[in-house]
């Protein structure tokens, strides 16, 4: 068994039920505040504690990323049993862990090889590649081959979303606050494509089906796809859910499909009304 032990998030999620188990795999939490209120956030937190803590937080809930320290820490655990890491985080652009990451490894210069990779996606995105990473590693493969198998992955994840309440995109900066009081105002849905790293804006409808023929149109210019992830926040009508993983199916029947979500941290910056799909396309081909 490789020494290579892997470090992600709380952001991440998991297509294979109970991998945060795996001993490889150390999970740095985030921590999320509504006033004076604070916990730490888990992978097992889902769409329930999203709703939860939207509906009882009077203020507006934040999302701390790990400090350099608790990431230090996290490596100096890890650093009594192995001299191989690879810290993998969700993208750089949507919050600063892969920075705090980076600092923290500095202290273990000399002592402990430490590779930060920006996964340039979120959720399931990212647990997509720290799953890869942890069956290179129990395969065998040392650290330089594991940092190859990731990021010859990161180009090859693509993500789209659609989301009910512009609130959350105006306090990232993707739109003004005049935009997201008038896109709120006559039901307008941005639907936004994620562009090395960055959340862009690909165009906006008003309509929750036009929403879901975006995410088919989006899936069905794929030819060859390894895996499909529908995420949700807050889960929507159960026939929505249907009918876009029927659709998907339609296109690409043999692909694997995973219901999947995001926790508290994800929406705070998307906010939890919010659905998406994350395509991971097959080694080789091009769109």
């Amino acid at each position: 068994m490789s020494r290579v032990r892997v470090v992600t998030d709380s952001t991440v999620r998991f297509t294979m039920p109970g991998f945060p188990a795996r001993p490889s795999v150390a999970v740095a939490p985030l921590t999320i505040r509504c006033g004076l209120d604070a916990w730490e956030e888990t992978t097992d937190d889902g769409p329930d504690k999203v709703r939860a803590l939207f509906e009882r937080c009077r203020s507006v809930p934040l999302a701390e990323p790990p400090s350099a320290e608790r990431l230090a820490e996290t490596y100096g655990q890890l650093a009594l049993e192995t001299d191989q890491i690879v810290s993998i985080h969700t993208s750089a652009h949507i919050n600063p862990t892969v920075a705090n990451a980076t600092a923290a490894s500095q202290q273990f210069l000399g002592r402990c090889s430490i590779h930060v990779i920006d996964s340039q996606s979120l959720s399931a995105g990212l647990g997509l590649l720290v799953e890869a990473a942890v069956r290179a590693a129990d395969d065998g493969a040392d650290l330089d081959e594991v940092v190859r198998i990731v990021r010859g992955m990161v180009p090859r994840l693509y993500l789209v979303v659609f989301v009910a309440d512009l609130t959350y995109l105006e306090r990232g900066g993707l739109v003004s606050r005049s935009q997201a009081l008038l896109g709120n105002m006559l039901g307008i849905l941005p639907f936004l494509t994620m562009e090395e790293g960055k959340l862009v804006p690909m165009e906006k409808v008003r309509s929750r089906p036009r929403a879901v023929e975006k995410i088919v149109e989006f899936v069905s210019e794929f030819s060859d796809l390894e895996h499909l992830v529908l995420f949700q926040g807050v889960p929507q009508a159960p026939e929505e859910t249907r009918l876009i993983v029927e659709r998907l199916r339609s296109t690409h029947p043999t692909t694997p499909i995973t219901l999947g979500g995001f926790g508290p941290s994800l929406a705070t910056y998307l906010g939890p009304d919010t659905t998406g799909i994350i395509a991971l396309e097959r080694e080789g081909p091009r769109r």
